[in-house]
């Protein structure tokens, strides 16, 4: 509906993106770290074997590990040591003092370690690797990039997983072997089939015979080309704005968080969430890495609660009679930014072309790692926004930032959403006569959730409209995953007024990660999820 180009320019995103299975593959770097045969099953080592061979067939660039070293200079090296030591320093006041920080104090032996490891694996290339119980010889040990090169670890099935675990078993045994192997995904293999874990929280389990080529491509490489990337305040144009929560519109709106509050604690839907400190990591270093990868936070909680801040719908302008026109037609491009920083689009749908002006958004949410059901309005909202392309973000007045306080992994599809909403609007307000979702975004914005389950589509309610079940699986935080939401939702809004049916709102489906659902309010989205035992569950119950 709208080009890629587009759709990254309204969320601001910047970076190349690669969203289809087949770009992800051809541009995925992958280096197989260094193993014993001796220390691997069978099973394992048949499924190392099985992936390279499918990595070669799918174009994926396996570089030999010894090409995927690079020397790192000796004064990054010193500066680590010199940042490490400091840490340690103030590790030790702190216990002196009293004034416990959750920082965690590395053993000698790790940072003598840095020192003696000159060559690491570049940033880019993902590593795949077995199971390996020595610390300090992992494949974390040897990447130069936490962000930007993912590990793999392949090892046998946890003997406590089966097909009647529960989501909150899988859960569990997830965090705790990504903290045990300092990996982002882990694929557990038996004789038959092979699980995947990532962050998502998810828990695919795929046969090793059957579609083996197109599993890895669609769930696998996906994943390690689409990793999780929090946000960290450095990526908001503004942090200080503040605002009250006791004014309007802020007011309304924690009335209706604070009334879903009893309704979704009863749906269960937003497990309670993983401290770091409480996860198993071999020793205090790997710890302090953990919290690195995940920019300092000390855990994390999954789902979303957000409220769409009301909206004045500008309507959108028949491209014919748009004073954008000329500008079009000069850039041949479905989009144009204005020298204030304004963005047009240009959107065809059934009936005509439009011209609509993308509204700036914002949002009210909550925190990284707040409780989704039981939270304190003058500490853990955020107001998030989306101003002409960059993200903003504002905190409650009189609340003082601490390294605690973070935003959400899913900021970029809340934005992405709310956006869309917006732009949604604009459109449904020239081409029906009434608008109930037009009415609502106006009058009191709309509710934004995710949670990790899917919705049972007997009860998907009246015209709400599905997409995203056949997106390649990524990670949250993704900005894969943002621009899946802002496309799937205006797809969906355009296939709906093809089919001449109403628009209220949309389900998106995240495969093997969950679902982001547009509703009225907070209250009545959790008046559904607990209307019937049968409408929606944690884990994978209803993804079709």
């Amino acid at each position: 509906m709208l080009s890629q180009e587009a759709l990254q320019k309204i969320l601001g995103i910047k970076e190349d993106v690669y969203v289809t299975p087949e770009e992800m593959a051809d541009k995925l770097n992958i280096t197989f770290f260094p193993y014993d045969p001796r220390s691997a099953s069978a099973q394992v080592l048949k499924f190392l074997q099985q992936l390279e061979k499918t990595f070669l067939e799918l174009n994926v660039n396996i570089v030999p590990y010894e090409k995927a070293l690079v020397k790192i200079p000796t004064r990054k090296i010193l500066k680590k040591v010199y940042l490490l030591s400091l840490n340690n320093l103030f590790y030790v006041l702190e216990k002196i003092t009293g004034r416990g920080s959750g920082r965690n104090y590395v053993e000698l032996s790790a940072i003598k370690k840095m020192l003696l490891r000159p060559k690491r694996v570049k940033a880019g290339i993902s590593i795949i690797a077995i199971a390996n119980e020595k610390a300090g010889e992992l494949p974390i040990d040897y990447t130069s990039s936490f962000r930007h090169s993912s590990v793999v670890t392949v090892l046998d099935m946890p003997s406590n997983i089966s097909k009647e675990s529960t989501f909150h078993e899988h859960f569990d045994t997830a965090m705790s072997l990504f903290a045990q192997h300092m990996t982002n995904i882990v694929i557990g293999v038996n004789q038959k089939e092979w699980i995947l874990y990532n962050f998502n929280a998810s828990h695919p389990v795929y046969p090793l015979h059957e579609n083996f080529k197109a599993n890895i491509l669609k769930a696998l490489i996906s994943k390690i080309v689409a990793p999780i990337m929090p946000y960290r305040f450095s990526d908001f144009a503004a942090t200080s704005e503040h605002f009250k929560v006791t004014d309007e519109p802020y007011k309304s709106l924690v009335a209706d968080f604070l009334a879903s509050g009893e309704l979704l604690e009863k749906a269960s839907l937003y497990p309670k969430g993983k401290k770091i400190n409480d996860l198993p990591f071999r020793n205090e270093f790997y710890k302090l890495v953990g919290k690195i990868h995940l920019d300092n936070r000390s855990g994390m909680s999954y789902g979303f609660l957000a409220l769409q801040m009301p909206v004045n719908v500008t309507p959108a302008v028949l491209f014919e009679k748009s004073p954008e026109k000329e500008f079009f037609m000069n850039t041949k491009k479905d989009y144009i930014v204005k020298e204030d920083g304004t963005i047009f689009i240009a959107v065809e749908l059934s009936q005509a072309k439009y011209v609509v002006k993308v509204p700036d958004i914002f949002v009210l949410s909550q925190k990284s790692g707040s409780d989704k059901t039981n939270f304190n309005p003058d500490k853990d909202l955020i107001r998030l926004g989306l101003v002409k392309g960059a993200m903003v973000l504002a905190t409650p007045e009189g609340l003082v930032l601490t390294s605690d306080f973070k935003p959400s992994f899913d900021t970029k599809v809340i934005l992405a959403h709310a956006v869309g909403n917006a732009i949604v609007a604009s459109l449904l307000k020239v081409v029906e006569k009434e608008s109930k979702f037009v009415d609502m975004l106006e009058a009191r914005g709309m509710a934004l959730v995710h949670w990790h389950g899917y919705v049972n589509q007997k009860f998907i309610p009246d015209n709400f409209h599905v997409h995203g079940a056949g997106n390649p699986h990524v990670s949250c935080s993704s900005p894969q995953s943002a621009l899946y939401a802002i496309d799937g939702k205006l797809r969906a809004f355009s296939h709906a007024l093809t089919e001449g049916v109403g628009y209220l709102g949309d389900v998106h489906i995240e495969p093997h990660h969950g679902t982001n659902m547009t509703f009225p309010s907070l209250e009545a989205f959790g008046r559904f999820v607990t209307s019937g035992p049968e409408v929606t569950s944690l884990g994978n119950k209803y993804l079709h």
